[in-house]
């Protein structure tokens, strides 16, 4: 039974009477870093990202597709298809801090090696480190080149005093004065030019760009010298070498005759944080914050295998989605244990959302508090910072200025009306009852929640103790 269902949903999958019609899809799943809604080509015009651009054309671009408003929450959120605040993941993870993502979650890349995938992970994993078992080849990833923290030097691969990276659970050391992003792509080209193609490939590529600190060859810099700003200018030229490493990737998936049945998923982990350069206008607020800037973010979905393409789809969905719907494409079942949906009916034919609402955060020792059901937005709790529209670099030097904001909250907004989260509704008589039933929800799902823990540093960490090195295994 399990196998006839099995050619019946890959039957659906590949409608063309092909030899693959029998074949799972390759995943390639990308995450950008901090980029913003305002930070691709197709968002912006002043972007440069043709690569991105045709892919997100000719595929499904979403356009309510969010994910958390930091980065190792989304990561959370990604691989568990859980929200962190059930996991104790809400904010982001500390290097010197004994934590990490619960060793008895089962994550995306060990669902997807039951199901037959080789699994690869190059680039960022920033979900805990203090001990090899919660690394990324202790999690389901058959390889993993890359860096176990949250940010880092693009060249020496050092954060603070220590080397962070790492191929497996060996030291890296010959990259330096390599950009990782190239560094990245090139190792993503090496595991695609050695994989079986008779096995089904899943390839995890969470990129470092364009997480500060602003450093891009000097060459991309070129495009965008009519700006200004240094920051947004490095943005941009980090946002355009990014785009040229994926090229390098499908490229090398065209080349080993992968990339018909591949199915490419992009998002960004979080918004952008403005003050570094980058940018989620037209939306309200940044990195950090539960303001759609910070939660919005740039994402499509590409492959042969999608019934209708060339679409933007406006349905609503969350980072935890990606897991149930990518286990559904392998041939994997449900778990309804899970705050995920499969998308990949309403994504792939641009039929409803089956989704309905979704947590932004429930975070109580930091106070802080917002869900979305329908069309409307609750958000409560300390108030929340960085909450103007701030307009790029570019747009301002063509008149455009940022606005004001004045509320103090708490915040409703119809969000389907007000996207740019300009009308506080909260208190008007006529939203009285909506303020009251988003209210019950919020407290019905706040005891599900697991505090995120207050932990010390631990100078077990310390590089130093490792010949500078950022070594697992201290905790």
């Amino acid at each position: 039974m399990a196998v006839v269902l099995f050619l019946a949903i890959v039957g659906c999958f590949f409608g063309h009477g092909t030899a693959q019609d029998t074949a799972k899809p390759h995943i390639l799943l990308i995450v950008a870093d901090d980029l913003g809604w305002s930070d691709v080509s197709w968002n912006n015009p002043n972007v440069v990202t043709p690569n991105l651009h045709t892919l997100a054309t000719t595929g499904v671009i979403f356009n309510q597709t969010y994910a958390q408003p930091t980065c190792s929450p989304s990561r959370t959120a990604l691989l568990t298809g859980k929200f962190p605040y059930r996991l104790g993941m809400q904010r982001v993870m500390d290097s010197k801090k004994p934590h990490g993502l619960p060793l008895d979650e089962e994550l995306l890349p060990q669902k997807l090696k039951k199901l037959g995938y080789a699994t690869h992970m190059v680039g960022k994993w920033h979900l805990g480190s203090c001990k090899w078992e919660y690394t990324p080849t202790e999690r389901g990833f058959d390889s993993f080149y890359g860096y176990h923290h949250g940010s880092q030097d693009y060249y020496t691969h050092k954060s603070a005093r220590g080397l962070d990276f790492w191929d497996g659970k060996t030291s890296v050391s010959d990259q330096n004065g390599v950009y990782s992003t190239e560094s990245f792509a090139t190792r993503a080209e090496n595991i695609i030019s050695q994989h079986d193609p008779n096995t089904p490939l899943f390839l995890y590529l969470p990129f470092q760009s364009v997480h500060t600190p602003h450093q891009v060859p000097s060459s991309y810099l070129q495009t965008f010298s009519t700006i200004q700003d240094d920051n947004r200018k490095s943005i941009l030229g980090m946002a355009t070498a990014l785009d040229d490493a994926i090229k390098r990737v499908t490229d090398a998936l065209k080349g080993k005759g992968l990339w018909d049945n591949t199915l490419t998923i992009f998002m960004s982990d979080n918004g952008g944080e403005y003050s570094e350069g980058q940018s989620n206008w037209p939306l309200r607020g940044a990195k950090g914050t539960f303001w759609e800037g910070g939660t919005r973010v740039p994402a499509f979905v590409h492959g042969n295998m999608l019934e209708r393409t060339g679409y933007t789809y406006h349905g609503m969905m969350h980072g935890v989605d990606i897991l149930p719907t990518l286990v559904s494409v392998a041939g994997g079942t449900e778990d309804p244990g899970l705050d995920g949906k499969n998308m990949w009916q309403s994504i792939s034919t641009g039929a409803d959302s089956p989704r309905n609402e979704f947590v932004y955060d429930i975070d109580s020792g930091a106070n802080r508090y917002a869900i979305r059901v329908g069309d409307y937005k609750l958000v409560t709790g300390n108030r929340a910072p960085k909450d103007d529209w701030y307009a790029p670099a570019e747009m301002q030097q063509m008149g455009i200025l940022t606005e004001i904001a004045d509320d103090t909250g708490p915040f409703l907004f119809n969000i389907k009306e007000d996207p740019l989260e300009k009308s506080n509704l909260y208190g008007a008589a006529e939203y009285a009852s909506i303020q009251r039933a988003m209210r019950r929800r919020l407290n019905e799902l706040k005891p599900y929640e697991v505090p995120f823990p207050d932990l010390a540093d631990d100078p077990a960490a310390d590089p130093s103790n490792y010949g500078n090195v950022w070594m697992p295994g201290w905790c």
